[in-house]
């Protein structure tokens, strides 16, 4: 290793030297082609005064899209469908995101971020008979509040309010689990 060390300092020091040489011989060549300003005397003391300042400007970042209720509801919709899922959802007899329900809620946070003026309303379900001590009331309120406070999280700022719904007969497999839907309004 240490026989390369003068192979690089030489290939570092021989371009500084040449370039070092070319500015003394051609260097008032250099300052004239490339000042844009006539030289200033030698004699002048002090800073050379600026007339044509202009300040630099600021960029602001791009203010971000407002979403009306109507169309983020639409948004939602679509977001569903493209899950092929009927809300955010979760395993049976648990508050744990099965399925795509970590995907769609994702989803949501980035649709329902830009919401003004609307609110919005997480229809959590839960199906009778789910839980051991048929308490699934209680269920469908704990996936609601996660979801609620997930996307408060991530930034939604609309009114966010919560319903209970306690479906009396178990859904088909096809339903993917019990879910929390969401209506804008």
């Amino acid at each position: 290793m240490k026989r390369w060390v003068p192979l690089v300092v030489g290939a570092l020091m021989v371009p500084a030297s040449v370039t070092a040489f070319g500015f003394s011989v051609y260097g008032e060549e250099l300052e004239t082609a490339l000042s844009s300003s006539p030289a200033v005397p030698a004699s002048h003391a002090g800073p050379v005064p600026v007339s044509d300042f202009v300040s630099p400007l600021r960029m602001e970042p791009a203010a971000p899209a407002v979403v009306s209720p109507f169309v983020a509801q639409q948004n939602v919709r679509e977001l569903f469908t493209s899950h092929a899922v009927k809300g955010v959802t979760f395993a049976p007899g648990t508050s744990s995101l099965v399925g795509r329900g970590e995907d769609v809620r994702r989803g949501l946070a980035s649709v329902l971020r830009n919401v003004t003026g609307g609110a919005v309303t997480l229809v959590a379900h839960a199906w009778n008979g789910e839980t051991a001590s048929h308490r699934c009331d209680v269920l469908a309120m704990e996936r609601a509040g996660l979801v609620r406070q997930y996307l408060a999280e991530q930034g939604v700022e609309s009114v966010i309010t919560t319903r209970v719904i306690v479906d009396p007969v178990w859904g088909p497999p096809s339903d993917f689990g019990p879910q929390v839907d969401v209506l804008v309004s």
